[in-house]
């Protein structure tokens, strides 16, 4: 359920290590900077490895130089004063022109690099990617979807991603993505990816926004146009569950911080309408099984230090069994 959040102290090792092992369960996500999956991040990985491979060999020019100097010119014992030598035009000329023209190559590889990044398509996918304290919502405006911590993208199609915050500054970061931008508040500002390949890849915010900044995960799942066409399909209508489940949800303060399609419209926590077939919960810091769901709704205070969400330790075993069975079947 819920994740804005306030104050941390301190995290049971237990913890740490179940929120360690639930990761892993949710599956192997690769995180990488150096092997990017959009079109974007291999223009900026290109210009970052021209860039190292030519400080490379400056460095190694410059380094011959010295050695050579510090052999050629030694002073040897008995050896005569070296002539005095006021100047080499053509060398100041050299070491002062080559640099000039490396920088002025890499301005224009870097607007290069720039115009692809920025390059907006004729017809994007839009996405609102709204940080909050510590979670990630995501809307779909043409689609009519919102969801939570996973984003879901298809493959080989533009997508403009509008980063909006909620609260404080924030930053979204996919490593595979190949760059970054801050979510800002009262400021829209944007990514246009094109994901080139197919698969789960993992992600943080990357701006210190209070004391669960590294609890605020991000998941982003691209498929393959059919398949994510059937992710949409799936969440543009209602996920059908247990009707005594719903009943514990409405009765409960759940109904008045979050939204399940046909339920209930509240806005101040995660949309919950298709909570089941997420990964992961309280942005990324459990796996969604039911035992760990089970945990989240009793206790999330201890799992989480600081969420907003109360926990529910008093709530009958019936009741707590039934919201756990129908917030699993929402898929």
């Amino acid at each position: 359920m819920g994740s804005h959040h306030s104050t941390r102290r301190t995290l049971p090792s237990a913890t740490l290590l179940g929120g360690a092992l639930a990761l892993l369960a949710a599956g192997c996500t690769r995180i990488d900077g150096l092997a990017p999956v959009t079109t974007q991040g291999d223009a900026v990985h290109w210009l970052f490895m021209f860039e190292l491979g030519l400080a490379f060999l400056v460095a190694g020019a410059v380094g011959c130089a010295v050695v050579y100097a510090m052999f050629k010119f030694r002073d040897r014992p008995g050896a005569p004063d070296p002539p005095q030598i006021h100047g080499n035009t053509r060398l100041e000329l050299a070491w002062t022109g080559a640099p000039a023209l490396l920088l002025v190559l890499l301005f224009v590889l870097m607007v290069r690099s720039m115009s692809t990044v920025e390059a907006e398509a004729a017809t994007s996918l839009r996405v609102r990617v709204i940080a909050h304290q510590w979670w990630f919502e995501y809307q779909y405006p043409e689609l009519g979807i919102i969801t939570a911590n996973e984003l879901h993208l298809p493959v080989g199609q533009p997508v403009r991603l509008e980063l909006e915050s909620a609260d404080v500054v924030h930053n979204f970061w996919i490593p595979q993505f190949g760059w970054k931008k801050d979510n800002t508040p009262n400021r829209t500002t944007h990514m246009n990816v094109v994901v080139n390949e197919a698969g789960t890849f993992d992600g943080a915010c990357t701006e210190f926004c209070g004391t669960q900044h590294a609890w605020m995960r991000i998941r982003a799942v691209a498929s393959p146009p059919a398949e994510f066409q059937a992710w949409v399909t799936r969440n543009q209508r209602p996920a059908q569950s247990s009707a005594r489940g719903q009943q514990v949800f409405q009765q409960n303060t759940c109904v008045s911080c979050h939204a399940i399609q046909g339920v209930s419209d509240a806005r101040v926590g995660p949309d919950l309408s298709h909570v089941g077939s997420r990964t992961t919960l309280g942005a990324g810091v459990l796996g969604n099984s039911p035992d760990e769901l089970r945990s989240w709704i009793v206790e999330p205070g201890r799992i989480k230090p600081g969420a907003l969400m109360p926990g529910y330790p008093d709530l009958p075993e019936d009741d707590l069994r039934a919201l756990v069975e129908y917030l699993g079947g929402l898929k």
